[in-house]
């Protein structure tokens, strides 16, 4: 019916929504030239021309992804490519209004924004019929940005322009600094399944992750119901199965560390008060104007305060594994120990959460869903979202716990591989 040229784009690591794409368009007669993650657009090119494909599709994770896919767009109208591959766009980061608006009024060429592989499918169907002149056949049209209709003035509205923003906020300064068991960084390898499946998601395993959904229309079964006669079945066949291959290799790197905060920076000092390293987050333009660094002793109050930051990881072979089903058309499969292998990193780091706030004496009798909706002390921070947005600072954590030691590398895009690992700082102040 047609053939595609698949690929993650540079310094991406994540293939899973591409890899959804290749299913769905292989079940439906299409040739997939899956090129896998990080790939150049010069390798994304020439694949095009070799296997003489009909349309490109990239994919992405990351917000950096949307830039290079802007950069391999731009790249197509320079060595005159445009005309000949219509571009299909996907991932995340991504949004129907900077594909079909601003990604579209810089190509010479045309492109669509698919939200999920379904419409993939029907994008693909419709750039087939248009390139074979079918009666009729027409791209869907690019859609207009919406803009948001104006709302009343009021105090969450009002921006504070960046050059008054506050070198601080309200943060009390008074609450007491945790004593850390000790200064610097441990390892521990073989965490054993039964510690930390208890901090499993089971919802967002279930319903994000492989998709069970209660049925539309009387009659069918609830969410509920599936969970019973499919969700916790099939959960306990996986988790049997991950232990009897021995496909998880659970370890964790953490450590505490002597900290002040000096603005807008989180500053790591040795023994003596030298300066080690520095995280910079960004400021709120409104409201409190809270910033992560806040929640720090600064450095002029003469006090030095502590932080944690921990890396976890489920290993390679899961990893490895997922891939082997993949590769066998397992999809059912695939999908399904794809998806528990990324909830089970985070029920990971979670549970080592959990300890770290208990070495520290801020941990309580929380449930899983106050941790979750961080209704806590101690809240634990990922680099890439909003408090903490700076990808480029992992560099800073893997000096400071050098997590390669349990096989954690970092990608030319500042991203953990391999992908069933994450990464968090831990504030304690309550």
């Amino acid at each position: 019916k047609g053939r595609i040229v698949l690929a993650t784009v540079k310094g991406d690591v994540h293939d899973i929504g591409k890899n959804l794409v290749d299913i769905i368009l292989s079940n439906n007669g299409y040739e997939v030239i899956n090129l896998g993650i990080k790939q150049p657009v010069s390798t994304i090119l020439e694949a095009a021309r070799e296997k003489d494909a009909d349309v490109i599709g990239m994919s992405g994770l990351l917000v950096k992804s949307t830039v290079i896919m802007k950069e391999n767009l731009q790249e197509m109208n320079a060595r005159g490519m445009a005309a000949d591959f219509p571009v299909l766009l996907g991932g995340a980061a991504l949004t129907r209004a900077y594909v079909e608006q601003d990604l579209a009024g810089i190509f010479e060429g045309e492109v669509r924004y698919a939200r999920d592989a379904f419409e993939g499918l029907r994008l693909m169907d419709a750039f087939m019929a248009v390139k074979r002149g079918q009666d009729g056949a027409q791209l869907p049209p690019l859609r207009t940005r919406k803009v948001p209709a104006v709302r009343a003035q009021g105090a969450t509205l009002v921006r504070t322009p960046a050059a008054e923003l506050p070198s601080r906020s309200d943060v009390a300064v008074d609450n007491p600094v945790p004593v850390p068991p000790f200064v610097g960084d441990r390892i521990v390898k073989g965490v054993p399944l039964a510690d930390y499946a208890a901090f499993l998601d089971e919802r967002a395993t279930f319903m994000g992750q492989w998709g069970l959904k209660a049925s539309r229309g009387a009659g069918g079964p609830s969410y509920e119901e599936l969970v019973e006669s499919e969700g916790r079945p099939r959960l306990r066949a996986w988790l049997e199965r991950l232990q009897t291959d021995n496909l998880l290799q659970a370890a964790v790197v953490y450590g505490y560390f002597p900290c002040v905060s000096e603005g807008d920076d989180l500053v790591i000092v040795d023994e003596a008060g030298a300066e080690r390293t520095r995280f910079s987050f960004p400021r709120q333009a409104r409201d409190r104007h809270l910033c992560l660094a806040d929640f720090f002793r600064p450095r002029s109050s003469g006090e030095v305060d502590v932080v944690a930051l921990q890396v976890v990881t489920m290993g390679p072979a899961i990893a490895r594994a997922a891939g082997e089903l993949f590769a066998a058309d397992a999809y059912r499969d695939y999908l399904e120990l794809h998806g528990l292998s990324v909830q089970l990193t985070e029920a990971l780091a979670e549970y080592w959460h959990a300890r770290v706030r208990g070495e520290l004496g801020i941990g309580g009798d929380e449930s899983l869903a106050d941790m979750l909706k961080v209704n806590i002390a101690g809240c634990r921070y990922s680099f890439g979202y909003p408090a903490c947005p700076n990808l480029e600072d992992q560099r800073q954590l893997f000096q400071l716990l050098d997590p390669g030691r349990i096989g954690v590398e970092l990608s030319e895009e500042f991203q953990l591989h391999p992908e069933q690992s994450t990464s968090a700082l831990i504030a304690h102040h309550p």
